[in-house]
């Protein structure tokens, strides 16, 4: 459980982690995928230790604040469109469906934009035309957020026996507790042989109950008062924040942060200690993940590969 977890905001360590609402007709088509979709949150937050502020998914983009370093937020999307393809490929048979969604990943300056972030994330639903208020989105943390017991466990839950948890304001019964589940039977649930905690809990959906990976708590020290939260969602934040989001899409990681990954790959995938130390063809190889695994752009790929622009052009 996330139980009383803290947070304390720090320039450079929270992260607005999103994907581009114009690149793809659709993520998530059904209730299905997005119960999957919130599920791959879950999983991603244990593998990477990144803890999630808040998040909504769209049909066809999503949006996440982040809270770790820059690296491991990087790696925390990258396994998430990673694990979505492979979750489209086995239910559409469509292969490559994410490949080379732009994605922006924007450092978070100060408070007052950590608080419009999250009104903004939480606004999405309104937004993009849902007749639904910000607290009655099923596919968001604002559903949440100032909901007294909205994620209240029985006493003897911490016992491993019987749980009662009121998820959005509704009574969730026959949940399941990971640990009572095989191996087997948690792949076939969730689509990973991660060993998540065995204390973990799913709804009779399928899907992993929020308590396990969000605390709604966070988002409301953040904004002390739900006055204070609710005026902050009915401002319109929308030129302010895309514009950021823009900015943030040129690149994952800038060259300082970025070199270190290159050399990494020379090494792993080539025996090499300098990238330019390789041909051409080995290099290519390298620009693809710097594309696909790290959004870099074309000009970024060319300056740590030490390449022409123009040999990248219809390769990358």
């Amino acid at each position: 459980m996330v139980g009383k977890d803290s947070f304390s905001f720090e320039a450079g360590n929270c992260f607005h982690v999103c994907t581009d609402g114009n690149a793809l007709p659709w993520m998530f088509k059904d209730d299905t995928d997005f119960i999957n979709g919130i599920n791959r949150i879950g999983i991603c937050s244990y593998i990477t230790g990144v803890k999630v502020i808040s998040y909504v998914l769209m049909d066809n983009h999503l949006h996440f604040l982040l809270c770790g370093s820059m690296p491991l937020c990087k790696e925390f999307i990258t396994r998430y469109k990673h694990l979505t393809g492979k979750y489209i490929y086995s239910r559409y048979s469509i292969k490559g469906h994410l490949r080379g969604l732009p994605t922006g990943i924007i450092p978070i300056e100060d408070e007052e934009n950590l608080l419009s972030v999250i009104a903004y994330i939480d606004r999405n639903p309104v937004v993009a035309g849902y007749r639904y208020l910000p607290s009655e989105y099923p596919w968001g943390t604002a559903r949440y957020v100032f909901r007294g017991n909205a994620l209240l466990e029985t006493e003897n839950a911490a016992a491993g026996t019987s749980r009662e948890i009121c998820a959005g304001g509704e009574i969730c019964r026959n949940l399941t507790e990971l640990g009572t589940i095989s191996a087997k039977g948690r792949y076939e649930r969730l689509g990973t042989r991660e060993n998540l905690p065995d204390h973990w809990i799913l709804e009779s959906s399928g899907i992993i109950h929020p308590c396990c990976f969000f605390n709604p708590k966070i988002i409301e020290s953040i904004f002390k008062t739900p006055a204070r939260y609710i005026y902050h969602l009915s401002k319109k934040l929308e030129g302010e924040i895309d514009a950021t989001i823009h900015n943030g899409k040129k690149s994952f990681l800038p060259d300082k942060e970025l070199r270190p990954a290159v050399a990494e790959l020379a090494a792993t995938l080539f025996g090499a200690a300098d990238v330019r130390t390789l041909n051409i063809a080995s290099r290519l190889l390298i620009a693809r993940k710097l594309r696909y695994e790290y959004a870099s752009t074309h000009k970024q790929i060319a300056r740590m590969l030490h390449l022409d622009a123009e040999t990248l052009k219809g390769y990358v």
